[in-house]
Order: structure tokens, then sequence, then C-alpha cells
């Protein structure tokens, strides 16, 4: 049995190997039986022109298929795996009686007739060849039986023919025949490694069984997708390293965009219906090829045994983001499911530790994030650079003192008819000895994930306080709140409080909000902003325009001011659907009753642009670059109703 079958019935995966290719060839060979008699009837027709019935060859093929196309239709119920053996080792010879008579009845016809009728052998005799190895490909030692019993002598014939015609009709067949080959064998190894990956996670899931029984089952297991949690996952991945130090893996991890949004705007019961479906999308893209796991929230991971090649992982990663990426519905509500996904690869380095793997995951995974195409991304060494230098920004930050190095800009806020400064944009920078200049778009993330915005941010709003008492009365300070800041209970009484300290009325401030801050607690947002608002403080909605959720802001809060993002002026002078969209907004604002400012206004064309459109104000470096406190008090201090003059070629770094 194992001289053709080539496995072993005494082990689990040569059990299981057994029943897939015994099924694969119940319901191929009835269909195989009937493709060679399609190709012999034409044959024969192309030929002879009649199909001979009789005591001749095919007469006896035809019989064969009968018997054994009933034989495989009538092989109803259970058999043991020593009967499936038996009748595969049946077709193995039952393909090679068939393929010699076969090859029999061609190499007879080719002594007559003309050359029409030979190619009409060659061409019916290889598609045979070929549609049955193709079709036994379950089975690999039958699938090479016509290619050796029906195309080796068909080729080998027309070669010695001396026509030039059928030698090279023979080269193709022998091509053609080389080339199934290997499909045949690479269709068998694949094959093999799916159930050995069957094996694999039978196997951990029985060793999990055993165990824990259902305690532990509970611990390891996602009690929401019914997927293995974070510590089954954890403990496969150990177990795949320990499998063998000199063998390849791959591990995946992907998270939702935007899953928060959905939790917060329609409740966490849909929130885990859709986990659940993304789970169960998971796993029908992956199939037995890899084990899905949730790792919490909206993070899933897959471990996939046999993959060591970069390209090999983003095709997969590609076909799973597919799967996954398409919109679902929930209570008649559609939702459009958006993932990305980091691929770590063992081979990158040869500490194979849990944790290493993991990080260089979750570092292709953020580099997805940032923008990689499609949403995919495979850990390279270089992608750990800039997780050195977060580390590097975090100690710098919890170094004591930090506060001493912060300062503040002030970038002006123009309206655009006047010239005349309405208000003055606080801009942070942070100047670290070992770092150097750190941009707030590096410092600022990672000081809200430490808990160190908030103290931060009060250092920082006492200073441009402070700054603040020295302008004329008509300018406002203007700062940005972070999404910390607007989540935290009491800390529009902070603000007022530092206001009435520093001895500045409350309609001297104006605070800028983004939706993403908003997204974080919009309800603990929206009461912190009114207790602002209703203090006389001006408030801002920033960034209006780059998000997807501000119209409901607009529906939602009342603000004062909307801040055009840069991106809609933009749009304006480089197309006329641009131009109409930003008139629209600027006519929303107006409607709305709260002033318009554009960022971004980098020409005086931009600047034209949006005094024709009806923009009230502008912020940008065409008009004035940011400046520090002393050159706002030098350059304010005697003309506090006009602005600088623009500086003309600066565009912003």
């Amino acid at each position: 049995m194992k001289r053709f079958l080539e496995v072993d019935l005494a082990t689990v995966s040569g059990r299981a190997l057994i029943e897939e290719r015994y099924l694969s060839l119940k319901r191929q060979v009835p269909i195989i039986y009937l493709l060679g008699f399609v190709n012999l009837a034409g044959m024969e027709l192309a030929t002879a022109g009649r199909i001979a019935i009789g005591f001749n060859l095919p007469t006896f093929i035809l019989i064969c298929g009968i018997v054994r196309i009933f034989h495989w239709y009538c092989a109803g119920g259970q058999h043991s795996h020593e009967q499936m053996v038996s009748r595969m080792e049946q077709t193995v010879w039952f393909a090679a009686a068939v393929c010699l008579a076969v090859c029999a009845r061609c190499l007879y016809l080719l002594q007559f007739g003309d050359s029409a009728s030979h190619m009409a052998v060659m061409l019916f005799g290889g598609l045979t060849a070929i549609g049955v190895a193709y079709g036994l490909t379950a089975l690999p030692v039958a699938g090479r039986i016509p290619l050796y019993l029906i195309i080796i002598p068909l080729s080998i014939t027309s070669f010695l023919s001396g026509d030039s015609q059928f030698a090279w009709a023979a080269f193709g067949l022998v091509v053609v025949a080389v080339l199934t080959m290997k499909l045949v064998n690479l269709h068998s190894k694949h094959l093999s490694d799916i159930i050995r990956s069957r094996e694999l996670i039978a196997h951990q899931q029985l060793i999990a069984e055993h165990a824990h029984q259902e305690a532990a089952l509970a611990a390891t297991t996602d009690f929401l997708t019914g997927l293995p949690n974070r510590r089954a996952f954890v403990a496969a991945l150990e177990a795949q390293i320990e499998k063998g130090r000199k063998e390849p893996f791959a591990l995946a991890l992907l998270d939702l965009n935007r899953f928060k949004a959905v939790n917060d705007t329609f409740g966490h019961e849909t929130g885990d219906r859709l986990l659940q479906e993304v789970a169960n999308r998971l796993v029908k893209a992956t199939g037995a090829s890899g084990l899905v796991a949730r790792l919490g929230g909206d993070e899933f991971g897959i471990l996939f045994p046999p993959i060591s090649k970069a390209d090999q992982a983003r095709a997969i990663g590609m076909a799973i983001l597919r799967e996954v990426n398409r919109p679902t519905t929930i209570d008649g509500r559609q939702f459009d499911v958006s993932t990305c996904c980091g691929f770590a690869l063992s081979k990158d380095d040869n500490d194979r530790s849990p944790s290493r793997v993991m990080a260089h995951a979750d570092l292709a995974l953020y580099q997805a994030k940032d923008g990689s195409p499609h949403d995919l991304a495979v850990f390279e060494l270089r992608m750990e650079a800039p997780q050195l230098r977060r580390l590097q920004i975090e100690c710098a930050l919890q170094t004591a003192g930090v506060e001493k190095n912060l300062a503040l800009v002030f970038q002006p806020i123009v309206d655009l008819r006047s010239g005349r400064i309405l208000a003055l944009e606080a801009l942070a920078r942070w100047t670290d000895e070992d770092l150097g200049p750190v941009a707030p778009s590096e410092f600022v993330p990672i000081a809200e994930k430490l808990g160190m915005i908030e103290r931060l941010n009060r250092h920082l709003l006492a200073l441009a306080f402070g700054e603040t008492r020295g302008w004329p009365d008509d300018i406002k300070l203007s700062f940005n709140l972070s999404a910390l800041e607007l989540s935290s209970a009491g800390f529009a009484e902070v603000i007022l409080a530092q206001l009435a300290v520093a001895g500045l009325r409350t309609s001297r401030l104006q605070v800028e909000v983004t939706e993403t801050a908003l997204l974080a607690d919009f309800e603990r947002a929206r009461s912190n902003l009114e207790r602002l608002r209703n203090a006389g403080v001006t408030i801002v909605l920033d960034d209006f325009g780059a998000g997807y959720a501000s119209i409901g802001y607009l529906r939602e809060l009342r603000f004062d001011q909307i801040k055009l993002d840069g991106t809609l002026v933009t749009a304006a002078q480089e197309s006329a659907d641009g131009k109409r969209l930003l008139r629209a907004v600027i006519g929303l604002c107006d409607l709305l009753g709260v002033s318009s400012v554009a960022e971004h206004v980098e020409s005086e064309a931009s600047m034209k642009l949006l005094r024709e459109l009806g923009c009230a104000a502008g912020q940008g470096f065409w008009l004035q670059r940011p400046m520090s406190a002393g050159e706002v008090r030098n350059g304010i201090g005697e003309r506090p109703q006009r602005a600088i003059a623009p500086v003309h070629g600066q565009r912003a770094a």
C-alpha cells in the first residue's frame, strides 16, 4: 500500500491524507472517464469517420470506463482506510490498463490515413493524456501514468516519423506533459501541507482540551467570537517556535479601522456583531492554512506555519483583506469594514521569541496604518528605527524638568478683508538636549499615551496666558485641546480657573478641537465644551473637511468658528470641482451663522480665491509664519489692528 500511495496508515496525517485523496477520486474519476470517451470518440470520428463497436480496443476502453464509473458512483457507505487504499490501488492498475489501450489505439491509427488524421490522433491522444493526468492529481502515482504510457510513445513515434510537423507537435506534447507533471506534484505537496496544518491545529486543540478541560478551554477561547484568545495564540506560537528552529513561519496582526466610532455611535452590541462577522471572514479566508485568534478589542492574529517569503506573505495578506474588507449589514444598517494587516516572518531574526515576533508584526501593522499600499506591510528592519525614536522620546518626556524645554510660537489668524489680526494660535515647540527639536506631531501622541499631556498642556497654557496679557485686548489666544483633556471630567473648570489666575477675560480665549478628539468620549467632550462656551470661551472646530464625521458634529454641538482643512483650499486651486466644494463649505458656515477660517494660505492666489468665495479669515505662511513670543511683542505692540506683512516665497516645512 505504501508502495503506491506513499503514506503511512499508522499516522493520523497518513489516514487523513488517504481520506482526502479517496474523496477527491470519488468525485473526479467518473468525470475523467467521460473526458476520455469524448476525446476517443473525437479521434475515431476524425480518423475513420465512425465509431466502430465490436471486439476492438475502443470497445474495451468503453467497457472499462462504464465499469469504473458504475464502481465509483455506487461506492456508497463508509469504508475503512484499508478499503480506500485497495480501491485506489485498483485505480492505479485500471489507469495503466486503459492508458495502454489508448496508446495502442493511437499507434495503430498512426499507421493509416493522411497527415490530417495523424495530427488528429496526436491532438486527441495528447488531450486525453493531459486531461486524465490532471484529473488524477489527488493520486499522483496514477496521474503520472497517462503521461508515461501515452505522451512518451506518441512523441517517440512522431520524432521517428521524419515529419517536422509531427516532431514539433511531439515537442509541444512533451513540454505540456512536463508542466502537467509539475502541477501534479505541486498539488500533491499542497494537499499534504494542508493535512499537516490541520493536524497541527487539531493537535494543539486536543492538547488544550485534555490539559485544561472546560476551565482551560474558557481561559484560552475568546467568548465573543469562539476563536482562540491571546493566551492560546501565544501558546501556539511558542509551540511553533519549539517545533523546529529551522522551520520558517509567519505571523499576521490585523485590526479594524474606526472600530471605536462604531461602538460609540451604534453601541457595543453592534460592535460585537461586527467583530463576530470579521472573525468568521478571517477563518474563511485563512482556511486550514493558519490559526486565527482574537487578541483583544478589535485586534486579531493569524499564525501561518509554512510561509517564508515576503512576497508570499503579501499575496496571502491581500487575499485575506479582500475577503474581510467588504460591507456588512447589521440590523438593516450597512457598515464598511476596513482592516490593516502587518506581517512578520520568523526568518527576519535569529531570536524567535514570541514577544520578538509579535513586536515585529506590530511594527508592520503600525506601518500599514501609516499609509502603506493596500493597508498591508511586511516587517523590515528599517521599521525599528521609528520605534527606537519613540522610545527615546518617551524617556526624554519622563525626564524631570522636561517642561523647561517647552516653548511656544504663535501664528496669526488674519481677517482676509482688513488684514487685522483676530487671534494668535499657540503652537508647542520642544527642544531636547539630546534629541534636538522634536515636532509636536511626534511628542504629543506619546505624551497622551503616557498620560502626561494634561500636565504639559497646563504648563503651556500658563505660558500662553502670560503672553496674552501683553497683547491688545481685541486679539484672542487660540489653543488646541487634546482628546485626553476633552474627555477628562472637570477639565473646563481647570481652564476657567487658570484664566482667572492669569487675570484674563474668558472672551480672550478660543479653543480648537478636532473630530478625532471628540471621538474619544463624545458626551464628556460635549459637556466640557458647553461649559466653556457658556462661560464666554470661543469654540472652534478644527480641520473641518479632513475627516468623515464632521457634519454630524455640526448638528450635535454648537461652534463659534469652523477652521477649514488645508486640503480643501489646495483642491479649490487645482480643479473646478474643488472650488465648488470649498464654496459650498463656506456657504454652509454662513448658513450656520459661524465664521470660517482657512488653513494653509500659501500664496496670493489662494488668498484672493478665499476672498472671492467669502471666507472670513485665514492662516498660513503667506500671511505670516509662526513667531516667537518676543517677535509677537515687537510685531503687534505698536500695530494691534494689522497683520505683519506676508512672507512671500516661504512655505510650511
